[in-house]
Parts: structure tokens; sequence; C-alpha cells
């Protein structure tokens, strides 16, 4: 059975870098995301980045068996269990597919440039959704009734958002 491991807490030190405070915030706006989420918005500079905030204690380095490394911010709990682990990823990924459209995450709600905005959930398969919000569905499952947008997980760290988002008609 998969564990999540994560590194211990750090005393936080200073960052003087606006590269890797740019980072920080990413991490911050959607409590953490996979090091592919942080590659694909940061590309030139997310290794040393993430290294100068893990060092300085604001940033803790997650992972699991075959599966890329979480990044929580120190502002977050980091994530308990593999099914967390698996849900904020899917969130992390969704928030930098979000940005990279020109959109943005604001706690748990989807913004677009039109002004529209949207709560977004973590969809498993089951239980129920609020009528009108953005699903994240994990797996193979169908997309909830009422989501009125909705991505699957998988799809979000290969394929940009307007290729991967899904609207009920």
């Amino acid at each position: 059975m998969p564990f999540v491991s994560c590194d211990p807490e750090k005393e936080q030190g200073a960052v003087f870098s606006s590269n890797a405070l740019a980072v920080l915030d990413f991490l911050e706006s959607c409590r953490g995301a996979p090091e592919g989420a942080v590659a694909l918005l940061f590309p030139r500079h997310y290794r040393d980045s993430l290294r100068i905030l893990r060092g300085a204690g604001f940033a803790r380095r997650c992972w699991m068996p075959n599966h890329d490394p979480f990044w929580c911010p120190a502002s977050a709990k980091p994530p308990a269990t593999v099914e967390e682990y698996r849900e904020r990823s899917a969130l992390g990924w969704l928030a930098a597919r979000l940005l990279e459209a020109g959109a943005r995450l604001e706690g748990n709600r989807a913004v677009f440039p039109s002004g529209r905005s949207f709560q977004v959930v973590v969809w498993r398969g089951s239980g129920s959704v609020p009528n009108g919000c953005l699903a994240v569905c994990l797996g193979d499952v169908p997309p909830p009734p009422g989501a009125e947008l909705w991505v699957f997980a998988k799809d979000l760290p290969e394929r940009r958002l307007k290729e991967c988002l899904y609207r009920r008609r």
C-alpha cells in the first residue's frame, strides 16, 4: 500500500529571490501543486526556486511512489493520505492550467477572464456536487450531475485547459 512521505517542518528563514516568491505565491494560491505543474508555469527557474523555498522553510516536498513530487507551502498542511495527495495534486494541476489560460483559482473558485466564476469540487464518483460547479473528476468516472463544467484530472498534465474542459449542454 502506498504512503505519503513529506519533508520535516523547518524554521523559516528569508527569501530574497523574486522568482522564488512568484513560485511561493502560486503554491499558496492552490495549497500546493505537483512539481510538473510548477515547471509548466515557471520553466526557467522552478528547480532553483523550489530549492530556495525548501531551504528557507517556505515549502515542503511530499512524495509518493510512482507520482510527481508535491510541493506544499508552509502555510498549508501537507497531504496526509494517498487520497488527499491525489486530490491536491489534481487541484494544483487545475490551478496551473487556469493560470496558463488567463484565469485563476481563488480559494475554491475558478475565476475566468470573462468574470464568471465557478465553485471547484473534486469528484470521486459518488456523493453530490453543487449545481453549476466545475468538477475535477478523479479516475475514470463520468462527470457528476449538476456540474456545469468538468475536467478529468488525468488530462490536466498533458493538455491545455481549453482541450480538456467540458461543458454541460
